[in-house]
């Protein structure tokens, strides 16, 4: 089945059920076939930006973030994912091609990390912008090792689970671990699923085999530096940009939200006088 032109063209108002529809005919449209089409004014309504033109099912995004724990929103861009959805399914493949278009990923890191740090109360902007630095300079593990630091710190204001002396990373892996629901912004949960396999088990001295995806586990406990291979580095740095870009539009929808609330606050106010 191919991409037959934008279903939701003409539509001024939408329901969740036709936003589903819309987005499995959506996710047919692959520009490198198609050639280039413009955005739908209702697709970041149920899917990320990024993922225009890649031609990639919500299941096969879904299971590149969740089997490899390669994040997929916000950034890569749309033809990088288009390559790691039909690599081989092997994981080492699937870091070959994030190597192999590392440029194109750090461009669109930049893109989707806040220029300024204004209106933060945390250093993430400044912390991000400090390790896409250090990647420009040729550093990458450096840039990966904090990365992973924020990306850490990042995840747990995202998902909103509280901090507590213990068992504080089954509430991040459970936020996580949730399948994206078809009809309520799946690409929100689409950004959280890298969390769950960076949390991978690895306790060696009880016959642990290092995991496969990037284990924040394996990198703080025993950091071999085999684990830390370039793909991962960049795996660790798309995640901070990823969760990071998705934390600054909580932000943005917090504060419209807020907005219209003292809108209507103001319009009630002038109606009573």
């Amino acid at each position: 089945m191919s991409y037959s032109g934008d279903p939701s063209a003409g539509k001024m108002s939408v329901t969740t059920e036709e936003l589903a529809k819309w987005g499995d005919q959506w996710d047919l449209y692959d520009a490198s076939v198609d050639g280039p089409q413009p955005i739908p004014h209702f697709y970041t309504s149920i899917r990320q930006r990024n993922w225009w033109g890649s031609g990639a099912t919500l299941r096969q995004l879904h299971a590149l973030a969740r089997d490899h724990g390669i994040p997929v929103a916000w950034v890569p861009p749309a033809d990088v994912i288009r390559e790691l959805v039909q690599a081989d399914n092997q994981h080492e493949a699937k870091l070959d091609i994030l190597v192999e278009r590392q440029e194109q990923i750090r461009t669109a890191c930049r893109r989707e990390v806040p220029e300024a740090s204004e209106g933060w109360h945390t250093d993430h902007p400044e912390a991000a912008h400090r390790v896409l630095a250090a990647w420009d300079d040729g550093h990458l593990l450096a840039a990966a090792c904090l990365a992973l630091a924020a990306a850490e710190d990042i995840m747990f204001l995202v998902t909103q689970v509280k901090r507590t002396r213990h068992k504080i990373y089954n509430g991040l892996k459970e936020a996580a671990g949730r399948e994206p629901h078809p009809q309520w912004w799946p690409q929100d949960q689409v950004a959280l699923t890298p969390i769950d396999p960076l949390f991978s088990q690895y306790f060696p001295e009880e016959g642990d085999s290092l995991p496969q995806n990037l284990s924040r586990h394996a990198v703080v406990h025993r950091l071999p530096l085999e684990h830390m291979n370039d793909g991962h580095c960049i795996v660790a740095i798309m995640l901070m940009v990823s969760l990071l870009a998705e934390l600054n539009w909580q932000k943005v929808q917090e504060q419209a939200e807020a907005w219209c609330e003292a809108g209507q606050d103001e319009e009630f106010s002038g109606a009573a006088d």
